[in-house]
């Protein structure tokens, strides 16, 4: 007769335990973790790969004329990007005053 495995009992009850622990902690965690309210990651900011991708895509579907439109719509948004990061890269320098118009008012 084989004799009865000393731990066996234990190897059961440790097995047990680590059920009932795995399963408590599964149901205590709340559907978005421990994230605090109010403190979610902003989205993530605009991508223009994905608008250069969809143009580049969509080349050799449309009519040219339609193609050399969504290029030069392209092109004036990258150049009105350029302007926006000239003008904050000027602004961030902070060297120079601004130029402002002043004009003289009489007084009597």
């Amino acid at each position: 007769m084989a004799e009865p495995d000393p731990y066996a009992e234990a190897e059961r009850l440790m097995r047990a335990a680590q059920a009932a622990a795995e399963a408590a902690a599964a149901a205590s965690v709340p559907p978005r973790g421990w994230s605090v309210p109010g403190q979610e990651p902003p989205p993530p900011p605009f991508d223009l790969s994905q608008l250069t991708a969809l143009v580049e895509s969509l080349r050799g579907v449309v009519p040219p004329d339609l193609a050399r439109q969504l290029a030069e719509s392209l092109r004036q948004l990258l150049l009105a990007l350029r302007a926006v990061l000239d003008w904050y890269i000027a602004r961030l320098d902070g060297d120079e005053e601004p130029p402002r118009d002043v004009q003289d008012i009489p007084v009597e």
